[in-house]
Protein backbone atom coordinates (compact mmCIF):
# COMPACT_ATOMS: atom_id res chain seq x y z
CA UNK A 1 0.00 0.00 0.00
CA UNK A 2 2.90 2.36 0.62
CA UNK A 3 3.95 1.96 -3.00
CA UNK A 4 0.37 2.65 -4.09
CA UNK A 5 0.17 5.75 -1.94
CA UNK A 6 3.51 7.01 -3.19
CA UNK A 7 2.54 6.42 -6.80
CA UNK A 8 -0.75 8.27 -6.44
CA UNK A 9 0.78 11.24 -4.66
CA UNK A 10 3.43 11.59 -7.36
CA UNK A 11 0.91 11.31 -10.18
CA UNK A 12 -0.28 14.28 -12.24
CA UNK A 13 -3.05 16.30 -10.61
CA UNK A 14 -5.69 15.00 -13.03
CA UNK A 15 -4.88 11.36 -12.18
CA UNK A 16 -5.17 12.11 -8.46
CA UNK A 17 -8.51 13.82 -9.09
CA UNK A 18 -9.91 10.86 -11.01
CA UNK A 19 -8.66 8.43 -8.36
CA UNK A 20 -10.44 10.37 -5.63
CA UNK A 21 -13.56 10.71 -7.76
CA UNK A 22 -13.76 6.92 -8.03
CA UNK A 23 -12.71 6.23 -4.44
CA UNK A 24 -15.34 8.45 -2.84
CA UNK A 25 -18.18 6.39 -4.34
CA UNK A 26 -16.81 2.94 -3.50
CA UNK A 27 -18.67 0.86 -0.89
CA UNK A 28 -18.13 2.50 2.53
CA UNK A 29 -15.53 0.10 3.93
CA UNK A 30 -13.47 0.15 0.73
CA UNK A 31 -13.71 3.93 0.39
CA UNK A 32 -12.57 4.46 3.98
CA UNK A 33 -9.69 2.03 3.58
CA UNK A 34 -8.32 3.78 0.49
CA UNK A 35 -8.76 7.30 1.91
CA UNK A 36 -7.12 6.29 5.19
CA UNK A 37 -4.19 4.83 3.31
CA UNK A 38 -3.78 7.87 1.09
CA UNK A 39 -3.86 10.22 4.07
CA UNK A 40 -1.87 8.13 6.55
CA UNK A 41 0.56 10.35 8.49
CA UNK A 42 4.27 9.93 7.88
CA UNK A 43 6.67 8.96 10.66
CA UNK A 44 7.71 12.56 11.29
CA UNK A 45 4.09 13.73 11.29
CA UNK A 46 3.15 11.16 13.92
CA UNK A 47 5.16 13.10 16.51
CA UNK A 48 2.45 15.79 16.27
CA UNK A 49 -0.36 13.33 17.02
CA UNK A 50 -2.01 12.33 20.31
CA UNK A 51 -5.15 10.24 19.90
CA UNK A 52 -7.82 10.83 22.54
CA UNK A 53 -10.89 8.70 23.20
CA UNK A 54 -13.04 9.16 26.27
CA UNK A 55 -16.65 9.70 27.27
CA UNK A 56 -16.47 13.37 26.25
CA UNK A 57 -15.01 13.19 22.77
CA UNK A 58 -12.98 11.13 20.35
CA UNK A 59 -10.32 12.47 18.03
CA UNK A 60 -6.80 13.83 17.95
CA UNK A 61 -4.85 16.59 19.63
CA UNK A 62 -2.25 17.89 17.18
CA UNK A 63 0.78 19.82 18.34
CA UNK A 64 4.56 19.73 18.16
CA UNK A 65 5.97 16.61 19.89
CA UNK A 66 2.63 16.00 21.59
CA UNK A 67 3.02 12.28 20.88
CA UNK A 68 5.42 12.05 23.82
CA UNK A 69 3.07 13.73 26.31
CA UNK A 70 0.74 11.82 28.59
CA UNK A 71 -2.96 12.31 27.92
CA UNK A 72 -3.17 14.60 30.95
CA UNK A 73 -0.22 16.73 29.83
CA UNK A 74 -1.61 16.92 26.29
CA UNK A 75 -4.89 18.25 27.68
CA UNK A 76 -2.99 20.77 29.81
CA UNK A 77 -1.24 21.95 26.66
CA UNK A 78 -4.62 22.34 25.01
CA UNK A 79 -5.86 24.46 27.91
CA UNK A 80 -2.72 26.62 27.95
CA UNK A 81 -2.60 27.18 24.18
CA UNK A 82 -2.87 30.69 22.75
CA UNK A 83 -4.93 29.38 19.84
CA UNK A 84 -7.10 26.26 19.58
CA UNK A 85 -8.17 25.12 16.11
CA UNK A 86 -11.35 23.10 16.55
CA UNK A 87 -11.29 20.97 13.42
CA UNK A 88 -14.01 18.83 11.81
CA UNK A 89 -12.82 16.80 8.83
CA UNK A 90 -14.63 16.18 5.56
CA UNK A 91 -15.14 13.06 3.48
CA UNK A 92 -18.78 13.01 2.43
CA UNK A 93 -19.86 11.81 5.91
CA UNK A 94 -18.74 8.30 4.84
CA UNK A 95 -14.93 8.58 4.75
CA UNK A 96 -12.21 10.64 6.39
CA UNK A 97 -10.42 10.91 9.71
CA UNK A 98 -9.07 13.44 12.17
CA UNK A 99 -5.52 13.42 10.74
CA UNK A 100 -6.37 13.65 7.04
CA UNK A 101 -4.37 16.74 6.17
CA UNK A 102 -1.36 16.63 8.46
CA UNK A 103 0.89 18.54 6.06
CA UNK A 104 -1.45 21.53 6.22
CA UNK A 105 -2.13 21.20 9.94
CA UNK A 106 1.56 21.12 10.84
CA UNK A 107 2.31 24.03 8.52
CA UNK A 108 -0.32 26.16 10.23
CA UNK A 109 0.76 25.28 13.77
CA UNK A 110 4.44 25.87 13.05
CA UNK A 111 3.76 29.11 11.20
CA UNK A 112 1.59 30.48 14.01
CA UNK A 113 4.52 29.91 16.36
CA UNK A 114 7.28 31.13 14.08
CA UNK A 115 5.55 34.17 12.62
CA UNK A 116 3.27 35.28 15.45
CA UNK A 117 4.77 33.65 18.54
CA UNK A 118 1.49 31.86 19.24
CA UNK A 119 1.34 28.39 20.75
CA UNK A 120 -1.43 26.62 18.83
CA UNK A 121 -3.01 23.21 19.32
CA UNK A 122 -5.54 21.55 17.04
CA UNK A 123 -8.45 19.58 18.50
CA UNK A 124 -9.59 17.44 15.57
CA UNK A 125 -12.85 15.54 16.07
CA UNK A 126 -13.29 11.92 14.96
CA UNK A 127 -17.03 11.50 14.43
CA UNK A 128 -19.00 8.42 13.42
CA UNK A 129 -19.31 7.76 9.68
CA UNK A 130 -22.28 6.71 7.56
CA UNK A 131 -23.99 4.39 6.97
CA UNK A 132 -23.58 3.16 10.56
CA UNK A 133 -23.82 6.68 11.99
CA UNK A 134 -26.62 8.67 10.41
CA UNK A 135 -27.69 12.29 10.70
CA UNK A 136 -27.84 13.99 13.17
CA UNK A 137 -25.57 11.71 15.24
CA UNK A 138 -22.26 13.19 14.01
CA UNK A 139 -23.56 16.71 14.69
CA UNK A 140 -24.23 15.80 18.31
CA UNK A 141 -20.73 14.31 18.62
CA UNK A 142 -19.21 17.59 17.42
CA UNK A 143 -21.42 19.61 19.75
CA UNK A 144 -20.41 17.43 22.69
CA UNK A 145 -16.72 17.87 21.86
CA UNK A 146 -17.09 21.66 21.62
CA UNK A 147 -18.99 21.77 24.90
CA UNK A 148 -16.22 19.73 26.52
CA UNK A 149 -13.60 22.15 25.21
CA UNK A 150 -15.32 25.33 26.33
CA UNK A 151 -17.39 24.36 29.36
CA UNK A 152 -15.54 21.45 30.93
CA UNK A 153 -11.94 22.26 30.01
CA UNK A 154 -12.78 25.97 30.30
CA UNK A 155 -10.88 27.03 27.20
CA UNK A 156 -12.11 30.56 26.41
CA UNK A 157 -14.11 30.63 23.19
CA UNK A 158 -12.19 33.72 22.05
CA UNK A 159 -9.15 31.47 21.58
CA UNK A 160 -11.01 29.06 19.30
CA UNK A 161 -10.89 28.91 15.50
CA UNK A 162 -13.49 26.58 13.97
CA UNK A 163 -12.20 24.73 10.91
CA UNK A 164 -14.03 22.40 8.55
CA UNK A 165 -13.76 21.21 4.97
CA UNK A 166 -16.50 19.79 2.76
CA UNK A 167 -18.85 17.75 4.98
CA UNK A 168 -16.87 19.08 7.94
CA UNK A 169 -17.93 22.59 6.93
CA UNK A 170 -21.58 21.57 7.17
CA UNK A 171 -20.89 20.06 10.60
CA UNK A 172 -19.19 23.29 11.71
CA UNK A 173 -22.17 25.41 10.71
CA UNK A 174 -24.76 23.15 12.27
CA UNK A 175 -22.71 22.68 15.44
CA UNK A 176 -22.61 26.45 15.88
CA UNK A 177 -26.29 26.88 15.08
CA UNK A 178 -27.42 24.17 17.47
CA UNK A 179 -25.07 25.47 20.18
CA UNK A 180 -25.93 29.16 20.08
CA UNK A 181 -29.33 29.48 18.39
CA UNK A 182 -30.90 26.01 18.33
CA UNK A 183 -34.38 27.26 17.46
CA UNK A 184 -33.14 28.29 13.99
CA UNK A 185 -33.60 24.63 13.10
CA UNK A 186 -37.37 25.21 13.20
CA UNK A 187 -37.58 28.99 12.76
CA UNK A 188 -35.08 30.81 10.55
CA UNK A 189 -35.74 34.07 12.42
CA UNK A 190 -35.19 32.61 15.90
CA UNK A 191 -32.77 34.60 18.09
CA UNK A 192 -29.62 33.44 19.79
CA UNK A 193 -30.49 31.98 23.18
CA UNK A 194 -27.18 30.62 24.47
CA UNK A 195 -24.96 33.34 25.92
CA UNK A 196 -23.20 31.08 28.41
CA UNK A 197 -20.49 30.39 25.83
CA UNK A 198 -19.02 33.22 23.81
CA UNK A 199 -18.76 32.85 20.05
CA UNK A 200 -15.46 31.53 18.65
CA UNK A 201 -12.88 33.99 17.36
CA UNK A 202 -13.16 32.87 13.74
CA UNK A 203 -14.03 30.11 11.32
CA UNK A 204 -12.22 28.57 8.35
CA UNK A 205 -14.45 26.88 5.78
CA UNK A 206 -12.83 24.97 2.92
CA UNK A 207 -15.26 24.00 0.14
CA UNK A 208 -18.03 23.63 2.74
CA UNK A 209 -21.14 21.61 2.03
CA UNK A 210 -23.94 24.15 2.37
CA UNK A 211 -26.85 22.05 1.19
CA UNK A 212 -27.29 18.48 -0.09
CA UNK A 213 -29.41 19.86 -2.95
CA UNK A 214 -27.83 19.50 -6.40
CA UNK A 215 -29.83 21.81 -8.65
CA UNK A 216 -27.52 24.83 -8.97
CA UNK A 217 -25.81 25.88 -12.21
CA UNK A 218 -22.42 24.73 -10.95
CA UNK A 219 -23.82 21.30 -10.08
CA UNK A 220 -25.29 20.94 -13.55
CA UNK A 221 -22.23 22.18 -15.44
CA UNK A 222 -19.06 21.50 -13.45
CA UNK A 223 -19.40 17.86 -12.42
CA UNK A 224 -16.99 16.71 -15.13
CA UNK A 225 -14.25 18.83 -13.54
CA UNK A 226 -14.82 17.78 -9.93
CA UNK A 227 -14.32 14.81 -7.61
CA UNK A 228 -17.78 15.36 -6.11
CA UNK A 229 -20.46 13.76 -8.27
CA UNK A 230 -24.19 13.18 -8.41
CA UNK A 231 -23.46 9.58 -7.49
CA UNK A 232 -21.74 10.69 -4.29
CA UNK A 233 -24.61 13.08 -3.52
CA UNK A 234 -27.10 10.22 -3.81
CA UNK A 235 -24.99 8.12 -1.45
CA UNK A 236 -24.98 10.96 1.09
CA UNK A 237 -28.76 11.21 0.89
CA UNK A 238 -29.16 7.47 1.30
CA UNK A 239 -26.43 6.59 3.82
CA UNK A 240 -26.23 9.74 5.94
CA UNK A 241 -29.64 11.40 5.65
CA UNK A 242 -31.47 8.05 5.42
CA UNK A 243 -33.54 8.87 2.35
CA UNK A 244 -36.15 7.79 1.35
CA UNK A 245 -37.03 6.64 4.87
CA UNK A 246 -37.39 10.21 6.14
CA UNK A 247 -39.37 13.21 4.98
CA UNK A 248 -37.09 16.00 3.66
CA UNK A 249 -39.17 18.49 5.66
CA UNK A 250 -38.04 16.73 8.83
CA UNK A 251 -34.31 17.09 8.06
CA UNK A 252 -33.03 20.38 9.56
CA UNK A 253 -29.80 20.43 7.54
CA UNK A 254 -31.85 21.01 4.39
CA UNK A 255 -33.18 24.25 5.90
CA UNK A 256 -29.88 25.73 7.00
CA UNK A 257 -28.95 27.02 3.55
CA UNK A 258 -32.04 29.22 3.69
CA UNK A 259 -30.62 31.44 6.44
CA UNK A 260 -30.10 34.83 4.80
CA UNK A 261 -29.55 37.27 7.67
CA UNK A 262 -28.43 37.80 11.25
CA UNK A 263 -25.54 35.36 10.99
CA UNK A 264 -24.03 36.84 14.15
CA UNK A 265 -26.55 34.73 16.08
CA UNK A 266 -24.22 31.76 15.66
CA UNK A 267 -21.26 32.65 13.45
CA UNK A 268 -17.98 34.17 14.67
CA UNK A 269 -17.02 37.71 13.77
CA UNK A 270 -14.41 36.64 11.20
CA UNK A 271 -14.85 33.97 8.52
CA UNK A 272 -12.41 32.81 5.83
CA UNK A 273 -13.74 30.69 2.96
CA UNK A 274 -11.88 28.73 0.29
CA UNK A 275 -13.80 27.64 -2.80
CA UNK A 276 -12.92 26.14 -6.17
CA UNK A 277 -14.11 27.75 -9.36
CA UNK A 278 -14.46 24.25 -10.84
CA UNK A 279 -16.36 22.58 -8.01
CA UNK A 280 -20.01 21.62 -8.16
CA UNK A 281 -20.80 23.28 -4.83
CA UNK A 282 -19.34 26.62 -5.92
CA UNK A 283 -22.63 28.44 -6.43
CA UNK A 284 -24.08 27.34 -3.09
CA UNK A 285 -20.91 28.43 -1.27
CA UNK A 286 -20.79 31.80 -3.00
CA UNK A 287 -24.49 32.35 -2.38
CA UNK A 288 -23.93 31.91 1.35
CA UNK A 289 -20.83 34.12 1.29
CA UNK A 290 -22.73 36.85 -0.55
CA UNK A 291 -25.59 36.64 1.94
CA UNK A 292 -23.15 37.00 4.85
CA UNK A 293 -21.46 39.97 3.19
CA UNK A 294 -24.78 41.62 2.40
CA UNK A 295 -25.94 41.14 5.99
CA UNK A 296 -22.92 43.21 7.01
CA UNK A 297 -22.37 41.81 10.50
CA UNK A 298 -19.63 39.27 9.82
CA UNK A 299 -16.23 39.96 8.26
CA UNK A 300 -15.96 37.40 5.48
CA UNK A 301 -13.18 36.83 2.96
CA UNK A 302 -13.45 34.42 0.03
CA UNK A 303 -10.39 32.88 -1.65
CA UNK A 304 -11.31 31.39 -5.03
CA UNK A 305 -9.06 29.62 -7.53
CA UNK A 306 -9.71 27.70 -10.74
CA UNK A 307 -9.57 24.27 -9.12
CA UNK A 308 -11.99 21.54 -7.99
CA UNK A 309 -13.42 20.78 -4.57
CA UNK A 310 -11.18 21.03 -1.49
CA UNK A 311 -8.09 22.17 -3.42
CA UNK A 312 -6.69 24.08 -0.44
CA UNK A 313 -6.32 20.87 1.59
CA UNK A 314 -6.06 18.15 -1.07
CA UNK A 315 -2.88 19.65 -2.41
CA UNK A 316 -2.10 16.83 -4.81
CA UNK A 317 -4.83 18.11 -7.16
CA UNK A 318 -3.05 21.46 -7.55
CA UNK A 319 -0.68 21.55 -10.51
CA UNK A 320 3.01 21.91 -9.80
CA UNK A 321 3.17 25.33 -11.43
CA UNK A 322 0.56 26.62 -8.97
CA UNK A 323 1.96 25.09 -5.76
CA UNK A 324 3.40 28.46 -4.75
CA UNK A 325 -0.10 29.80 -4.11
CA UNK A 326 -0.68 27.15 -1.43
CA UNK A 327 2.17 28.61 0.60
CA UNK A 328 0.73 32.07 0.14
CA UNK A 329 -2.71 30.93 1.24
CA UNK A 330 -1.26 29.14 4.27
CA UNK A 331 0.11 32.50 5.29
CA UNK A 332 -3.26 34.13 4.61
CA UNK A 333 -4.95 31.69 6.98
CA UNK A 334 -2.30 32.00 9.69
CA UNK A 335 -2.42 35.80 9.61
CA UNK A 336 -6.21 35.64 9.63
CA UNK A 337 -6.21 33.34 12.66
CA UNK A 338 -3.70 35.44 14.60
CA UNK A 339 -5.60 38.65 13.88
CA UNK A 340 -8.98 37.12 14.72
CA UNK A 341 -7.82 35.76 18.08
CA UNK A 342 -6.14 39.06 18.98
CA UNK A 343 -9.31 40.95 18.09
CA UNK A 344 -11.50 38.52 20.02
CA UNK A 345 -9.21 38.78 23.05
CA UNK A 346 -9.45 42.57 22.94
CA UNK A 347 -13.23 42.41 22.57
CA UNK A 348 -13.36 40.09 25.58
CA UNK A 349 -11.19 42.44 27.65
CA UNK A 350 -13.29 45.44 26.65
CA UNK A 351 -16.49 43.63 27.57
CA UNK A 352 -15.07 42.68 30.97
CA UNK A 353 -14.05 46.29 31.54
CA UNK A 354 -17.51 47.56 30.61
CA UNK A 355 -19.10 45.02 32.93
CA UNK A 356 -16.78 46.13 35.75
CA UNK A 357 -17.67 49.79 35.21
CA UNK A 358 -21.39 49.01 35.22
CA UNK A 359 -21.04 46.90 38.37
CA UNK A 360 -18.99 49.59 40.12
CA UNK A 361 -21.46 52.32 39.15
CA UNK A 362 -24.41 50.24 40.33
CA UNK A 363 -22.66 49.42 43.59
CA UNK A 364 -21.82 53.08 44.24
CA UNK A 365 -25.39 54.15 43.54
CA UNK A 366 -26.75 51.46 45.83
CA UNK A 367 -24.36 52.48 48.62
CA UNK A 368 -25.36 56.13 48.34
CA UNK A 369 -29.04 55.22 48.42
CA UNK A 370 -28.55 53.05 51.49
CA UNK A 371 -26.67 55.83 53.28
CA UNK A 372 -29.56 58.22 52.75
CA UNK A 373 -32.39 55.85 53.59
CA UNK A 374 -30.66 53.95 56.41
CA UNK A 375 -28.40 56.28 58.40
CA UNK A 376 -28.12 53.88 61.33
CA UNK A 377 -24.99 51.76 61.56
CA UNK A 378 -25.61 48.01 61.62
CA UNK A 379 -23.36 45.03 62.08
CA UNK A 380 -23.43 42.52 59.24
CA UNK A 381 -23.61 38.83 60.03
CA UNK A 382 -20.65 36.96 58.49
CA UNK A 383 -21.74 34.75 55.61
CA UNK A 384 -19.71 31.83 54.29
CA UNK A 385 -19.16 32.29 50.56
CA UNK A 386 -17.80 30.15 47.75
CA UNK A 387 -15.43 31.79 45.30
CA UNK A 388 -14.98 30.75 41.71
CA UNK A 389 -11.61 30.06 40.13
CA UNK A 390 -11.68 33.46 38.46
CA UNK A 391 -12.40 35.20 41.77
CA UNK A 392 -9.49 33.37 43.38
CA UNK A 393 -7.23 34.30 40.49
CA UNK A 394 -7.95 37.85 39.26
CA UNK A 395 -5.52 37.35 36.39
CA UNK A 396 -7.89 34.77 34.95
CA UNK A 397 -10.04 37.60 33.65
CA UNK A 398 -7.21 38.75 31.41
CA UNK A 399 -6.81 37.30 27.89
CA UNK A 400 -4.08 34.70 27.62
CA UNK A 401 -4.37 33.40 31.18
CA UNK A 402 -6.09 30.13 32.04
CA UNK A 403 -6.66 29.02 35.60
CA UNK A 404 -5.79 25.33 36.00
Amino acid sequence: MDNFRGAIKKSPAQIVLQTLRTTLTLPPAAARSVINELTKPTSSQKTYIKHISNSFWKGTLIGKNIKYDSDAEAVRRLRRADVVIFNIHGGGFRTGNSTMYMTSYITWLDMLQEKHGLDAIMMSVEYGLAPVHKYPGPVFECMKAYKHLTQELHVPSWKVIFSGDSAGGALCLETLMRTYAPSIINDLDAPRTNFDIGLPAAMLLVSPLITPETNSWSWENLEKHDMVTQHLAKLVFKEYLDFPNVDPEDVPILKLAKVEKDFERFAPKNVLVFVGDKEVMRDDILHLANAVEKDGKINIRVCKESYPHDWFLIREIVKQKDKYMLEQYDEVFVDFAAYAVAEAAQDFANEKQRATIVTTTTSTTATATTAVSSPLTTTAVPVETTTTAQEQHPAANQPGVIVP
